[in-house]
């Protein structure tokens, strides 16, 4: 455990988010692959004597595996039945799977092109499911909620390891997945309209910090989460206003030279506008408008025309 988890994990426990030891003292011995895929295939059925909860913590060791049954299939799908369709898993094992899976945002952050990815990324899209029940049925506090949008960007500042999938082991895919967090804690309740301006730099400096193109859906799971960004009453529409007008100016960089670029500023500019494109599609298809989304699309379209 880093000094930094430590000190999110002692804010947890202030904050009354940790009301209970993350981790059990004594793990059961690990189950065969075969049983945890037919639990899988069996449509997710809890077995007698055991709860959501207690299975979801035993598949923490899945979200690592190699394997794309086990960590995809088996550990992501129950926990996505069971916490977001079925809702089966009770707000205090929520708080205690939110700090394990918070946890492993650090196993390996840092290194690029081993397999902790798979642990760390797959603790995200976990974490997206805590904020999803939270945006359909709400049961964190603001200090929770804002604690987790912490966490969050702390990861994505950091996380070095990009891949989105291959072809054997399955999808790495952490931006999308620490993305898809994002959407749904800015549809909750308990979103902050502080957050926007900080989510928005947190994207640019992600874009701007990558440079090959996105080519696994990225962009569009980041539009997905400043869309819902965006779009909220209280979205401050100068801020969005002022995060967009800095594109144009990173294109005409690009090109001030003619036709010769450098590749890694070309791939920054290229996600910026898959993303921007996406935001703007997102927005145009909304079926209940806002004024702020409204204008985000007004202003998402004029970046974008200068951007051609």
């Amino acid at each position: 455990m880093t000094l930094r988890t430590a000190t999110w994990l002692v804010g947890l426990a202030a904050g009354g988010l940790m009301t209970a030891p993350v981790l059990v003292a004594a793990q059961p011995p690990a189950r065969p692959r075969a049983e945890w895929v037919a639990l899988a295939r069996g449509g997710f059925a809890v077995p007698a004597g055991s709860s959501a909860a207690g299975l979801l913590t035993e598949m923490n060791v899945l979200l690592a595996s190699p394997d794309p049954v086990l960590r995809d299939e088996v550990a992501y799908g129950a926990a996505e039945r069971w916490i977001v369709r079925e809702k089966m898993v009770p707000p205090a094992d929520l708080r205690r799977l939110m700090a394990l899976w918070s946890g492993n945002l650090d196993d390996g952050l840092g290194a690029s092109n081993d397999d902790r990815v798979f642990k760390r990324s797959f603790s995200a899209l976990c974490l997206s499911l805590v904020a999803a029940r939270e945006a359909a049925t709400p049961f964190l506090t603001a200090p929770e909620a804002q604690q987790l949008f912490e966490r969050l960007l702390d990861y994505l500042a950091r996380e070095r390891d990009l891949r989105g999938f291959d072809p054997e082991r399955g999808w790495m895919h952490a931006v999308a997945h620490t993305a898809d967090a994002f959407k749904f804690l800015a549809r909750g309740p308990q979103w902050a309209p502080a957050n926007l301006p900080r989510l928005l730099d947190a994207v640019r400096t992600r874009l701007m910090t990558h440079d090959t193109v996105f080519t696994w859906g990225e962009s569009a799971r980041l539009a997905a989460a400043l869309h819902a960004a965006v779009r909220r009453p209280d979205a401050d529409a100068a801020v969005v206003d002022a995060w967009l007008t800095r594109w144009p100016a990173d294109h005409r960089a690009l090109w001030a030279n003619g036709p010769v670029v450098a590749p890694a500023a070309f791939a920054r500019v290229e996600n910026a506008t898959q993303v921007l494109r996406a935001l703007h599609a997102l927005l145009a298809m909304d079926s209940s408008p806002t004024g702020p989304g409204d204008t985000a699309r007004r202003a998402t379209l004029a970046a974008l025309a200068q951007m051609r």
